[in-house]
């Protein structure tokens, strides 16, 4: 009876490895490449530290047999130490300098490159300045094409083929409210013939027929109209009458 009622010892299968252990672990290649790797390093450090400890008993007995001829040794070593430095202070100056003069350079080749653009754009404009009826006569080297471009330049940019483009005050082309096209340069700058101050520039620019929608100044030249509050898009627009 006491037989029947002993429960059976159940009996434990070991579990194998659950896939994730398995691969955390180290492959056995990379394993044993590394304890290579480790041993190489190790025996390279030992041989440096066996070859460290004969130099510098070879030089204590050197020393000893001749130390005149040790002393020079050890002051020529110095002097070859200090040239050493001497020379890496003075490469690092002559690598600053000519660093400053590469960098001085570039900047001026920076300028030059504006200054030709500008050129190139300010002759363009001329060209149109001159297409629209602009005034060609000058006095003291100031001429009627300087004193418009002085205010009126910053209305245009020259594009990669030479062209100009009209643009607002945020840099984006100013378009014909009625076409729909951007404008075109030569007829802005024909707009402002129709300026009380601006009309004066151009060619015929006093008494009826001085361009369309002109009201500027009169026979006289006295102003009949004041438009010098308005914008260049509103000059453009009040000449073309859109």
């Amino acid at each position: 009876m006491a037989d029947e009622n002993m429960t059976p010892e159940t009996e434990v299968t070991p579990t194998a490895p659950t896939s994730s252990a398995s691969e955390e672990m180290m492959p056995r290649s990379e394993a044993e490449n590394l304890l290579k790797a480790l041993k190489a390093e190790r025996d390279a450090r030992k041989q440096y530290e066996r070859e460290l400890k004969e130099t510098k008993t070879n030089l204590e007995r050197f020393a000893e047999i001749n130390p005149d001829e040790y002393t020079k040794l050890q002051a020529e070593a110095a002097e070859a130490a200090r040239v050493q430095a001497q020379f890496g202070e003075q490469r690092e100056l002559i690598e600053q300098k000519y660093s400053r003069q590469a960098e001085e350079a570039a900047s001026e080749a920076n300028a030059a490159k504006q200054a030709l653009a500008e050129y190139q754009k300010k002759y363009a404009l001329e060209k149109v300045f001159f297409a629209a009826g602009g005034r060609t006569d000058s006095a003291d080297g100031v001429s009627f094409f300087d004193m418009l471009s002085q205010q009126v330049g910053g209305n245009f940019r020259q594009e990669a083929d030479g062209s100009l483009t009209v643009v607002d005050s945020g840099g984006d082309p100013i378009l014909d409210p009625e076409s729909g096209k951007r404008v075109n340069a030569q007829d802005f700058i024909a707009s402002y013939k129709v300026h009380p101050i601006y009309g004066t520039f151009f060619k015929g620019a006093k008494g009826a027929g001085a361009g369309i929608g002109y009201g500027g100044t009169d026979a006289n030249g006295m102003v009949t109209e004041d438009m010098s509050s308005l914008t260049s898009e509103q000059l453009f627009q009040r000449a073309f009458g859109s």
